[in-house]
């Protein structure tokens, strides 16, 4: 692991040259789609004697022309780090041994057979990552929700974008992002609530950077702490923790009140405005001023400035969804997207923004505990109907009743109502808030299966089966992006060992369960032309897709019917929407106060963030040299004034407790945060040598919003103690 005094700058150069070095070996290209973030970059990955050698951005690609990060640089030295699974391996006198393919399914098929047979469906769930492809995540659908006859199947998709999707729902009628990144170039007024764009998805910030430079288009940045996005803002509403309900509130009040908004237009479009109106009378701007930290003037310039502009393109991610307000969050958003004219049409229009590569795909497939194929619900009779008849089971096979989230699956784990987990392709051991409570229930659990590329990482090492999985560019799938674009991630090299693609995997362990005729697909083209049959007629409608169209090309957004079909770039243009009456909806909602108070013996806000060098749990990057000697282990951003009152100084070593655990840290003292909060990052566990108590997910609150049932990662109340070491 490279632990230099060289800069950051120096590091990154170093990396970007050696991007560029000739090999003198034949290098061959294939386009491909980055495994990382939700953006959806185009990229060629070069191939040379069986290696991947080198990585670029897509010249010409819609999304990124050629540009991409420090992560997709980098993902040639995935390839070449230590600690990948080749074997498949099942605990045995409480040490994880070697075994055979065949041996480690029939033995995953046989104990979750076993445990039905004991406990009924229910005792069993299923846990897995949002960049996983879609074909997988249709199997492991139609072997759970068709089959099995459990509905508890979740994705970290709960943990990033469940709230997005519950927004979009309730205020539209449907799951389904309206906006595109074309947006951006369109827009002259940005608003940026709740993620810093720059470290998280650098490309896009890249085209805002570019539109205020070329459009001199208007920038507002709702944010606790002062980020890199912050520099280029005309408006930063630096607001308390957790208060954005209130400020949507306030600024939705001084739209209406001022004169600002067209009802009649607003009425033809959108229902619910005289209750928004009457309801708002409790958030004037002096009054959520007192909530939110900012100043009565702020909020009333904001409200002017979005009145002001002719297209207003709305940006959120993880700062709102991770919060027991989550979806009011979204919802009093979209009002003011709603009351200004600016939802679906050129520039304007909420576009969220999504953390894993195919949280949207894998909504779409029903990767969630409610959810079905093709953007439909359990709880309707219709929708199940509709799928059983296509999956050949009686309608009484696919419980009417949603499954229970990643969060209940846990407590379900600590009561016995829940004796098997499956997870593939992620990390909740670490991902998940309350940690030791987590790895309390893994204990617990009667089986606990784990597929994945690296071992060991804090799940795999509480396993009973670690399955050994491919990796991107080792087998082939499709992804779809933020804005609904699909593509297509091809295999170029093969897998180490006996690793296997996690289709083939889910395929094995059915078959070995008695499905064999439903689960006989000998590839995942074969899936993807099965799945995509369920989507005719959907909003994520992809019958005019196929493996050919998307090999080496630029994918279509979706809705894309029939195959001649160039692709949906916006949606509900027309302001026609999925509800009963046609019309969006304008919802009332109440700001509530974050379920972890503070007090006298936890006075301070503890709120956490992401670093440019590394992505979720450091699975893939902290295991590249060049990403983790940029930032080697965690730390304490502290306010100059709180660390003069606790007598805090630069590299102290601290104990950061909640009313859950503790975590250790090293101080950094840093203005760019409000007084009475700290800030961490997300990123790091205890699998890669940096000690046990180094994660902040020990401390964070497993609490969730009651309509999305995303946990609250991003707010917990703490204290801080100097400590010895």
């Amino acid at each position: 692991m490279e632990h230099t005094t060289k800069t950051r700058e120096q590091i990154i150069k170093e990396r970007e040259g050696l991007a560029n070095i000739s090999t003198g070996e034949s290098i061959e290209w294939t386009k491909s789609t980055c495994p990382y973030c939700g953006i959806g970059c185009g990229l060629i990955v070069g191939v040379s004697n069986g290696r991947i050698v080198e990585t670029h951005g897509m010249k010409g690609h819609p999304v990124n022309d050629g540009k991409f990060c420090h992560l997709g640089k980098t993902l040639p030295d995935v390839f070449a780090a230590s600690g990948r699974l080749t074997q498949h391996m099942i605990r045995r006198n409480d040490k994880l041994v070697p075994v055979n393919y065949n041996d480690a399914i029939t033995h995953v098929a046989n104990e979750f057979t076993r445990i039905i047979d004991k406990y009924g469906p229910n005792a069993v769930a299923f846990f897995g990552g949002a960049h996983c492809l879609t074909e997988e995540y249709y199997l492991i659908n139609k072997l759970f929700k068709g089959f099995i006859s459990s509905n508890n199947i979740e994705c970290s998709t709960r943990l990033c974008m469940a709230s997005t999707a519950m927004g979009f729902a309730s205020t539209i009628g449907i799951d389904a992002p309206p906006a595109c990144y074309a947006d951006i170039e369109e827009a002259d007024l940005f608003f940026i609530a709740g993620n810093n764009m720059a470290v998280s998805l650098p490309i896009l910030f890249d085209r805002v950077v570019a539109a205020k430079k070329r459009n001199g288009a208007k920038v507002i940045v709702v944010d606790p702490r002062k980020s890199e996005i912050t520099e280029i803002a005309d408006i930063h509403l630096q607001i308390w923790p957790g208060t954005d309900v209130a400020l949507n509130n306030a600024l939705a009040y001084v739209l209406l009140n001022d004169g600002l908004v067209d009802e009649a237009n607003v009425e033809r479009h959108a229902s619910g405005l005289s209750d928004l109106k009457e309801f708002l009378i409790e958030y004037p701007p002096a009054k959520v001023a007192k909530i939110t930290g900012c100043t009565e003037d702020q909020i009333i310039k904001t409200a002017h400035t979005i009145a002001e502009a002719k297209a207003m393109l709305t940006f959120w991610f993880q700062g709102y969804n991770h919060s027991t307000q989550a979806v009011f969050k979204n919802n009093t958003l979209h009002n003011l997207s709603l009351l200004t004219d600016n939802f679906c049409r050129v520039g304007a229009g909420p576009l969220s923004l999504t953390g894993e590569a195919n949280a949207l795909g894998n909504r779409w497939v029903g990767a969630l505990s409610h959810l079905l194929p093709g953007v439909r619900q359990v709880a309707n009779y219709q929708h199940r109907t509709e799928v059983a008849d296509y999956w050949g089971v009686p309608v009484v096979q696919i419980q009417p009743v949603p499954g229970r989230s990643i969060i209940d699956i846990i407590k379900g784990l600590h009561s016995g109502e829940v004796r098997a987990l499956w997870v593939m392709g992620t990390n909740p051991a670490a991902s998940l808030p309350s940690a030791k409570w987590v790895e309390d229930a893994f204990a617990k659990s009667e089986l606990l299966v784990v597929q994945d590329i690296f071992h060991p990482t804090e799940t795999t090492m509480l396993a009973d089966v670690v399955l050994a999985a491919a990796q991107w560019c080792e087998k082939t799938g499709t992804l779809i992006s933020s804005e609904r674009r699909i593509e297509l991630a091809e295999k170029v090299i093969e897998p180490p060992g006996d690793a296997r693609p996690d289709h083939e995997i889910i395929s094995s362990v059915a078959r070995s369960m008695g499905f064999d005729k439903e689960f006989a697909h000998r590839s995942s083209e074969e899936v993807f032309e099965e799945w995509k049959g369920i989507t005719r007629g959907r909003i994520c409608d992809m019958n005019g897709v196929t493996y050919e169209r998307l090999r080496g090309k630029v994918g279509p957004q979706l809705p894309c019917p029939d195959i001649g079909h160039p692709g949906t770039s916006r949606l509900y243009i027309d302001h026609q929407f999925p509800r009963p009456d046609g019309r969006a909806a304008l919802l009332a909602r109440k700001y509530i106060e974050p379920d972890d108070t503070t007090n006298e013996k936890y006075p301070l806000v503890l709120i956490t963030g992401r670093l440019p060098w590394h992505f979720n749990t450091r699975t893939r990057t902290g295991r590249v040299p060049i990403l983790n000697a940029m930032e080697p282990d965690n730390f304490v951003e502290v306010n100059p004034r709180d660390a003069a009152c606790l007598d805090l100084n630069e590299n102290d070593n601290v104990e950061i407790k909640s009313r859950r655990d503790s975590v250790l840290a090293k101080v950094r003292i840093k203005d760019r945060i409000l007084k009475g909060t700290i800030y961490m990052n997300m990123h790091y566990g205890k699998s890669l040598g940096i000690g046990d108590r180094k994660s902040v997910n020990l401390v964070t609150n497993p609490a969730y919003d009651i309509n999305s049932k995303q946990p609250e990662l991003k707010y917990c109340a703490v204290n801080i103690l100097k400590i010895s070491i």
